[in-house]
Formats: structure tokens, C-alpha cells, sequence
């Protein structure tokens, strides 16, 4: 398992889906049909979760399908 901390900068997100098309398992659409984590906490200006898990790949490849480069993945 690993633990690793996913953040979508709300705002630079642009709704384009691309991160819960690829990954449902860490996103989903929120308020302004931005992306939010799921799980997480989110305010205004971004959503975040910490997971413990052996998903950290597929978070990633959500992150690289963002064409705004609004989302990150670190590892704890």
C-alpha cells in the first residue's frame, strides 16, 4: 500500500471530465461540474483527499489526462 495525496486546483480546473473519465475511483463531478475528490475536503479554490491504497497509478493518469494540468499526486 501506499499513501499519496490527491489535489485538483478548482481554480485552474476547466470541466473538461477527463480526470473522472478516466479514474472514478479517485474523481467525480462537483459543484460547477469541476472535479472534486472523492472522499476529500473542498472549498473554494481546491479539492484534496490523502488515500492509502495501490491506486496512486490510475490517480495519475487522470492527472496527465487534465489538459490544464490541474490535478496533483504526491506521494506521502
Amino acid at each position: 500500500m501506499v499513501k499519496y495525496k490527491v489535489e485538483v486546483d478548482l481554480k485552474t480546473c476547466v470541466s473538461t471530465k477527463a480526470c473522472y473519465a478516466t479514474d472514478r475511483m479517485h474523481f467525480q463531478s462537483g459543484k460547477n461540474q469541476q472535479s472534486n475528490v472523492i472522499g476529500g475536503q473542498t472549498d473554494e479554490s481546491k479539492s484534496t483527499n490523502v488515500f492509502d491504497d495501490n491506486q496512486m497509478a490510475d490517480a495519475r493518469e487522470a492527472a496527465k489526462s487534465c489538459p490544464v494540468s490541474a490535478i496533483t499526486v504526491m506521494q506521502q
